[in-house]
Order: structure tokens, then sequence, then C-alpha cells
């Protein structure tokens, strides 16, 4: 059976059946903003774009308790001279229902969503000291299932590349309620070295997330593989976030050559200035633990972000 012809033929036939009463949004929001970058010797203030982004995405009921949706989304940025780039960061189709969602295309899936989302506050500056840090993705077939505090996701990755029918990564997780918190258990393997930290070893990741402490929320998660570990701590105190970030690599692990503990931490402020419109300041300090101070990184960063659509 050629699962990769079944699965896209299966989804396009579920939104072509029957006639459909559609509806569609078409959006932007604007994200510039300045920032001054210490990295490598080099002290660097920039006015730039940070993913201003459009983008149309609708809906339309097949009947039958099934519906039909899809989402295109555009990067675009301005920070060279006289030049401007576009990029996509969503491009999905998908039909749900009764039975759960199914998603094919770039967008988050089952990893960021399960496990790394829940512990993802911050505006930019998250992902530099997490094993896998698994964003918006391509190439992927993802099913979800939810029920009340329940929650069943898997992700099929089939590269263009790779050969026949083959899966060439995997994605499988679990969500529950605990009262207010919400645990997450997501595990990725790979058949090709390009996850994680260049390793094709299983990843094991954890997160729970609705930890509530007065008026401070806490997300925390920790990812595995093989002899290295990460783990990260969100705390939000009203509209003040502090982003913990701590990578522990083994020298026996099978994708490293140095012991190394990564420490990335973010301070940001987000500022509502009114409908659609705001601005999150960020302080950022990275920390490779190579020995060298030049591969260190602080950022500090103010972005005006406003929504057009």
């Amino acid at each position: 059976m050629n699962f990769r012809k079944t699965a896209i033929a299966l989804a396009v036939a579920g939104i072509a059946a029957t006639p459909m009463a559609a509806q569609a949004d078409v959006y932007a929001s604007v994200r510039i903003g300045v920032w001054n970058v210490d990295e490598a010797g080099s002290d660097q203030l920039e006015l730039r774009s940070f993913s201003s982004r459009f983008g149309a995405k609708g809906e339309a009921d097949l009947g039958n308790g099934m519906t039909g949706f899809g989402k295109y989304e555009w990067d675009v940025d301005f920070n060279r001279p006289g030049e401007t780039s576009f990029g996509i960061r969503h491009r999905i189709v998908g039909v749900k229902g009764d039975f759960g969602k199914v998603t094919l295309g770039q967008t988050y899936h089952t990893f960021y969503n399960y496990v790394v989302g829940p512990a993802d506050i911050p505006w930019w500056h998250s992902g530099y000291a997490m094993i896998s840090y698994r964003g918006r993705t391509d190439d992927a077939l993802s099913y979800n299932y939810s029920s009340d505090a329940f929650n069943f996701g898997v992700s099929a990755y089939i590269y263009p590349d790779a050969a026949e029918d083959a899966i060439d990564q995997l994605e499988v997780a679990v969500s529950f309620g605990l009262g207010d918190m919400t645990l997450g258990i997501a595990l990725q393997t790979s058949e090709v070295d390009d996850i994680g930290n260049g390793s094709a070893e299983d990843i094991l990741g954890v997160s729970l997330s609705g930890i509530s402490f007065g008026d401070v929320s806490l997300g925390l998660g920790l990812q595995t593989q093989d002899d290295d570990t990460s783990l990260v701590a969100d705390f939000l105190i009203g509209d003040l976030y502090i982003h913990i970030e701590q990578e522990s690599l083994d020298a026996t692990s099978i994708a490293n050559t140095i012991d190394q503990d990564r420490l990335g931490i973010t301070l940001g402020y987000t500022q509502s200035l009114g409908k659609d419109t705001l601005i999150y300041y960020e302080l950022h300090s990275l920390d490779n633990d190579t020995g060298n101070s030049s591969d260190d990184r602080t950022v500090l960063q103010a972005v005006l972000k406003y929504n057009i659509l």
C-alpha cells in the first residue's frame, strides 16, 4: 500500500466529496522593533522586522459532522537594505470531526504541541538550549483526538527525497488533566540524523503546565536523548515572564565530543497599548559553556506589534 499517496488522496477526497459552505479570513500582523546583539565580539544595534506575517485561513462544512480547513501564512521581513524576504510559516489542509483531526503540511505538530509549546512563553528567545525544539515542521501528516481532559496525537514525517512508503520520523504523544494542571508526554523517533542534537536516538519529552501559586503560573519541561537532558521552566507573573533553559550534553553521548552545560535565560515584559497593539521587551542571555566567551550571546530588544486585520 502506498501510504503517502493514500493519505493525501483521503484528505483531498474528504474535502471535495461534499458541497461546501465555506468562510475564510485574511489577516496580517506587523512586528517591527530594535535590538542590540552582543555576540562573538560584536555589539550591533539594528532596527528590523521580527517575523511580521500575513495569511489566510478558512473552514468549510462538509456535512456528516465533518469540517474541512486550510491555512497559508507567510513570514515577511525587510532585514537587509533594499531586500524583502518571504518565507512560509504555515501551509496546511485538513479534516476534523467527532473522529478527531487530521492535518497535512507545515505547521506545529505533535512534539511541539504536547511537550514544547506548553512551556514556550517568550515572544522570540526560546529553544536555544533544548535537545529538540520542534517548532513549525513540514512534510508531516498528523492526527489528534481529544476527549474531555485526554488528548492523543501522532505525526508521521514523509520526506520527498526518502524511499517510497518510508516514514522518516514519528512523533507520538498523550496529555491529560491533573486538576488545573496538564501533563504531556511525547516520544520522537527518527531514521535520520537531523533532529535533537544531530543524533537519530529517540527523544522523550515531558511537560507539566498550569501550575499556579497565587498570581504566579509555572510551566515545566524535560527532554532526554541518550545521555543528554534538557530542562525548561517558565514563570508568568502578570505581564512579566521568565524563561529558563538548561541543556546538559554528555561527552559519551552519540552526538557530542565534550561535556557541555548550555544555559539560556530570558526576561520579558508585555505591554498592551490597546486593541490589537502591544510592545514586548526581552533581555536574553545564552551561555554555551564551551570555555570561549565569544560563543555566548546577549540580546536586548523592544518590538512593537500591530494586528492589521
